[in-house]
């Protein structure tokens, strides 16, 4: 008789342990269209090194200019845009010694 309530016992038990469902919430985050604006400059006598970069971005659109010392002394000015449509573009002016 005893065996039978060791059976009972372990099929309520098995019963018990069954792995119950889970709710699983999905939560879907709005990324807000990214703003920015920065600017730097460097101007180093020793090492020669002389640049700066301003960036604006609002959306998906960039735009922007940086500048340059190069090897050879001359200064390059670059500026560019950035959009969805066209890509990244940039014009490049040769500037003064």
């Amino acid at each position: 008789m005893a065996f039978k309530y060791y059976i009972l016992f372990a099929l309520v038990a098995a019963a018990s342990a069954a792995v119950l469902p889970v709710a699983v919430k999905h939560i879907e985050y709005q990324d807000a269209p990214a703003e920015y604006q920065f600017q730097y400059s460097v101007h180093d006598d020793h090492t020669g090194d002389i640049k700066s970069q301003q960036e604006e971005r609002h959306g998906d659109n960039v735009v922007g200019q940086y500048t340059l010392i190069d090897a050879d002394g001359y200064r390059r000015v670059v500026d560019y845009t950035a959009d969805e449509h066209n890509g990244f573009n940039a014009v490049v002016r040769p500037g003064k010694q």
